[in-house]
């Protein structure tokens, strides 16, 4: 990354950990202390934040004050249907224009994802679930599509993460990150097949959104009005 601008340097990296969940809904950043952990001056740092928050990925506030967003229910079952518009398109083109070194990785990926999810490795299985959909999204061969998927999950990433990270809630064989529900993507890839591979990819997608769904449920009383807009989604 020698060759890449600073600033350039310091949106990847905070992209990349909104979308793997290294930040979590609610959590308070300043300028300072992201510029500490990164090595660097505060300049690139507010340069990076301003073009996220530009995206709802992140929010400023007076004093240097940023703040990652929480979804409410309704917002992220929005975010659900367009996941699966968008990320089904690309992983339908991906079928057709993956090399097969290519799905080599995304076997190796998911490998990585169950290994470090049955050790109770959660933080790094959700790490390495974040590269298994992006190595299939980028072999759409779509920049739009990317981009567009790329600040889904900027808006989304702390949520997933926050629920489905969360071990004591999560300990049986049902977690996705536990269960073969990766295995049907994967042999669609490898077939070939389009129509199997955007099947496989929703049910992921609505596997995902049960478990946050389950997790948003145990968050809130059953008398608040977050557990009603959940239900009236559901």
């Amino acid at each position: 990354m020698n060759d890449i601008p600073l600033h350039e340097q310091v949106i990847l990296h905070l992209k990349k950990a909104l979308m793997q969940g290294r930040f979590l809904p609610g959590q308070k950043l300043t300028l300072r202390a992201l510029a500490e952990e990164l090595g660097t001056s505060i300049a690139p740092v507010r340069e990076a934040v301003g073009r996220l928050a530009a995206l709802d990925a992140l929010r400023v506030y007076p004093k240097r004050f940023i703040l990652v967003p929480t979804l409410t229910a309704e917002k992220y079952f929005e975010f659900v249907e367009v996941r699966k518009l968008l990320e089904g398109h690309a992983t339908v083109r991906a079928c057709k224009k993956m090399s097969d070194e290519d799905i080599r990785e995304v076997v190796e990926l998911n490998k990585r994802i169950k290994a470090f999810a049955k050790q109770g490795y959660m933080d790094q299985a959700m790490e390495e679930n974040q590269r298994f959909h992006f190595k299939i999204y980028r072999g759409a061969n779509s920049t739009v599509l990317l981009e567009n998927i790329e600040h889904i999950w900027l808006r989304v990433g702390p949520t997933i993460h926050q629920i489905l990270s969360h071990k004591s809630s999560y300990v049986g064989k049902n977690h996705p990150m536990l269960v073969s529900e990766h295995t049907p993507l994967i042999n669609a890839l490898k077939a070939r097949d389009s129509v199997a591979a955007l099947k496989a990819m929703s049910f992921i997608i609505d596997h995902a959104a049960d478990e946050i769904l389950a997790g948003l449920r145990r968050q809130f009383d059953s008398s608040s009005e977050t557990l009603k807009i959940i239900t009236k989604i559901k």
